[in-house]
């Protein structure tokens, strides 16, 4: 009974990354618009603070691009645990491979055409996966020739190759960020038969980077999502309790979304342990008491985070929880101990690039709504 009701849940909500399948929920449009992109080959980018479904978004047109398009392939490469510039390079050569390969024989025969002044090590596993690892010395004489992999491989194979770089903003933390963006700009403006998508969360440097090149600013496709609509969500959780024998009515559904702010990944986690809580009937005690669960189990990691912070960050993350709409006042800045306006403009542009604030329409909002809720409730109350 236990391992049928293992089974159950993990289908009905699967809050991993990627959203596939049933699990996918809405955005109709969106998906429309960027299948598009892909097979008339427009660079784009997905701009969105993180858990707001970019990555799923990305997957699911992808899915719909090759099912009308049989020349399509796609090279997905995750930047989201990448702290350095060479170990970039190694995903992208990976992520071709697994594009165009159909079997381990073939990634053989691949590595040995197309690399001619590096040498990638290819390791493969017991259930035919593989990995790829260069020497870091050989990777920095030969920048351009791995920029230019996805551009020979789509060239000589008569393939449209789309590389899908998750995570781009990660390229911020490397150690000449600048530099590697400079290269890339210059490399793959030159690129023909390959079309680039780029997932980031709204910081600053992603949209100096974009602004700079035409082939994404002019020429391609900059797309902003928000999070997937009440209406479709509501639905999706109300059908996921009903395939169990549990019932959730409009009101515990839409209560479910609003606690979380519509937060893609959280609305299915909170979904996920109310549903684990309800015998029957889904309650609002019930819901509130798996939020609660799930503020206990990001403690931890909101504590590192708000240790990260100067008072002065604090303070200014005190006035957005607040509600705050114009925090530059003298009023304002006096409520919240802000020490001055210039002080509040630093702490707000440290917070934009650290992704834990983000700007819409030119107001500051809080991007983790169970941080914010962490923050309110347990952290500025017992100060």
């Amino acid at each position: 009974m236990w391992e049928n009701n293992t089974f159950t849940m993990a289908k009905l909500f699967d809050y991993s990354k990627i959203a596939e399948g049933k699990h996918f929920v809405g955005r109709d449009d969106e998906v429309k618009r960027l299948s598009s992109d892909f097979i008339f080959l427009t660079n784009t980018a997905i701009i969105a603070p993180d858990g707001w479904g970019k990555s799923s978004l990305v997957h699911k047109a992808a899915g719909d691009a090759m099912h009308k398009e049989k020349a399509l392939r796609f090279c997905f490469t995750d930047l989201s645990n990448v702290r350095n510039e060479e170990r970039f390079y190694e995903l992208l050569v990976q992520g071709v491979l697994k594009a165009v390969s159909r079997n381990q024989s073939e990634v053989v025969e691949n590595v040995k055409k197309y690399f001619c002044s590096t040498s990638p090590r290819v390791t493969f596993d017991t259930e035919g996966s593989f990995t790829v690892d260069f020497d870091w010395e050989d990777i920095r004489r030969n920048q351009d020739e791995l920029i230019d992999l996805p551009f020979v491989v789509a060239k000589d194979k008569g393939l449209k190759l789309v590389v899908c770089i998750d995570d781009f903003n990660a390229i911020g933390r490397f150690s000449d960020p600048d530099g590697l963006l400079e290269r890339l700009k210059n490399r793959w403006k030159r690129h023909e038969g390959v079309v680039y998508c780029i997932c980031a969360a709204p910081v600053s440097f992603v949209d100096k980077f974009l602004k700079s090149v035409p082939m994404f600013y002019r020429y391609g496709d900059i797309i902003h999502i928000g999070h997937v609509s009440r209406k479709d969500m509501v639905g999706s959780l109300r059908e996921k309790f009903a395939d169990s024998a549990k019932y959730l009515d409009n009101e515990i559904a839409g209560l479910i979304y609003d606690m979380v702010g519509g937060n893609a990944f959280y609305t299915q986690q909170l979904a996920h342990l109310s549903w684990l809580g309800t015998s029957v009937v889904c309650s609002r005690e019930v819901v509130v008491q798996s939020f609660e669960t799930i503020v206990d189990q990001m403690d931890m990691v909101f504590r590192n985070i708000t240790d990260s912070l100067t008072t002065q960050q604090l303070c200014y993350l005190h006035a957005v929880i607040a509600g705050e709409t114009v925090i530059s006042t003298s009023e304002v800045l006096h409520r919240h101990h802000i020490t001055s306006a210039t002080s509040a403009s630093r702490s707000k542009a440290a917070l934009l690039e650290r992704g834990i604030v983000y700007n819409s329409d030119g107001r500051i909002f809080m991007t983790d709504p169970v941080y914010s809720y962490w923050l309110k409730n347990r952290f500025f109350n017992n100060r």
